[in-house]
């Protein structure tokens, strides 16, 4: 398991940027680990606990899937990644959320594919 946490990666053109990511191996995406980590990462938007639970049961559901989908696609790793808007957060706000799940190729292209789990946070009504 290799998670970073970049404090500002900004994309340009977007008004997004990484929260946090986790890259892992099959043998590691399951478990306590990826609940842990995403939990830690979402702790500074001070998220409603519902809310929260919605987060960590979709992207359980999506880890599932993935690891489904790994008996017959052979995946090189999994990234876990969370966006947030650019600039200034501020807690105590209501936040909505969507997920992008990607399958890709990597550069060599013999290589097995990549999947990624993004979860899209945004303040809603902003």
């Amino acid at each position: 398991m290799n998670h970073t946490d970049p404090p500002t990666h900004n994309f340009e053109g977007t008004n997004w940027h990484i929260l946090g990511e986790l890259e892992l191996t099959i043998e590691s995406i399951a478990g306590d680990a990826t609940h842990a980590w995403l939990t830690d990462v979402l702790h500074p938007l001070n998220l409603r606990a519902d809310f929260l639970n919605k987060i960590l049961n979709s992207a359980q559901q999506a880890i599932a899937r993935a690891v489904q989908a790994e008996s017959v696609i052979k995946f090189e790793h999994f990234h876990l990644i969370v966006f947030v808007p650019s600039g200034p957060i501020s807690p105590k706000r209501n936040w909505g959320f969507f997920r992008v799940e990607k399958i890709e190729n990597t550069a060599e292209g013999n290589v097995a594919p990549e999947h990624a789990i993004e979860f899209y946070l945004y303040v809603e009504g902003g």
